[in-house]
């Protein structure tokens, strides 16, 4: 069997009607997201953190195709939830990218005080913590478990 390609989804066909994919994208979507958040816990590191910020794009994005297909109040429910993890997770990627970009003008030996360094990294840490709490209480969600309910 050939590999599937990443925007290629299992089960999915021509033959299916606009909602009845819609469960199939969304449901696929939603196990790669939770893959993701048990990798990162697994190990947290930059690329697990980011492999969640792309498995939450996915969810968000292709949710956004399809709020018709769903009772609108647990879908909105699940949706900002999502977008709320998306702001969260962009805020901790937005400090390691500030971070490399310090280190590396600092081997361009640019000055940088040992405070920038200090504050960044409070703020990194704080916000990491949040999200990890963040993700722990979506993965018990019963915003999660409504939404998955509708998928199957």
């Amino acid at each position: 069997m050939a590999k599937i390609k990443k925007w290629e989804i299992e089960n999915l066909s021509g033959e299916k009607t606009l909602c009845e994919g819609a469960n199939i994208i969304l449901g696929n979507r939603i196990d790669y997201l939770l893959a993701a958040i048990k990798t990162f816990f697994e190990e947290e590191t930059v690329e697990n953190l980011h492999a969640i910020r792309i498995a939450l794009r996915r969810v968000r994005y292709n949710m956004e195709l399809f709020p018709y297909c769903f009772d609108r109040k647990k879908f909105l429910i699940f949706y900002k939830r999502i977008v709320s993890l998306q702001g969260i997770s962009g805020n901790v990627r937005d400090l390691d990218v500030l971070t490399e970009n310090i280190t590396s003008l600092k081997n361009e030996k640019v000055r940088i005080t040992k405070t920038v360094f200090t504050k960044v990294e409070e703020k990194r840490i704080g916000l990491k913590d949040t999200l990890k709490l963040e993700l722990m209480k979506f993965i018990h969600s019963k915003s999660l478990s409504n939404f998955q309910k509708m998928v199957q």
